[in-house]
């Protein structure tokens, strides 16, 4: 990789993909210091910009060391093996994730445009969704699942019976 002095947005967002896919990058400060070694100056807010910009997340690689990730496909990489569980109260509706899914789920659904989400707050493994009606949380979570390409996730029902989850 060619050293840089100032790059474009763009320009930056391929070399830290570059870096995630090729060494193993385990935080946000392990990548601020990667790129300054190949002459890339950011701050840590701009580093986590990006990596929320390229759906990075955290994860286990096949070795099993966690670092950041990138996923294939976006779409691809938010089926179903990224929503866990989906329960929904009033207009609210508490989506699960494996551990580090959350930020790359709530992103994506941050971005999908779907009409009954006013937005989302995420953790490592938990996403609050809000829908924009006040008892709106069922009918997101269903445009959750269309969006993703499932038809259920394991949830509790009226009935209290838990679902599986089923391809499309």
């Amino acid at each position: 990789m060619a050293k840089l002095q100032s790059t474009t947005p763009s320009a930056r967002k391929g070399i830290i993909a570059e870096l995630v896919s090729n060494s193993i990058i385990d935080s946000q400060e392990g990548l601020v210091k990667a790129l300054k070694k190949v002459g890339v100056v950011v701050t840590q807010a701009t580093a986590s910009r990006d990596l929320v910009e390229l759906g990075a997340y955290r994860g286990k690689d096949e070795k099993g060391n966690t670092r950041y990730l990138l996923p294939i496909d976006q779409k691809a990489s938010t089926k179903i093996d990224l929503l866990i569980t989906a329960k929904a109260s009033g207009n609210l509706a508490v989506l699960r994730t494996p551990p580090g899914g959350a930020q790359l789920l709530a992103s994506a659904l941050d971005r999908s445009g779907l009409s009954t989400l006013l937005g989302t707050i995420a953790g490592d493994d938990t996403v609050l969704a809000i829908a924009s009606s006040s008892q709106g949380g069922p009918r997101l979570i269903e445009e959750i699942q269309e969006f993703l390409g499932m038809t259920r996730v394991k949830s509790r029902g009226k009935e209290g019976k838990s679902t599986q989850p089923k391809k499309r």
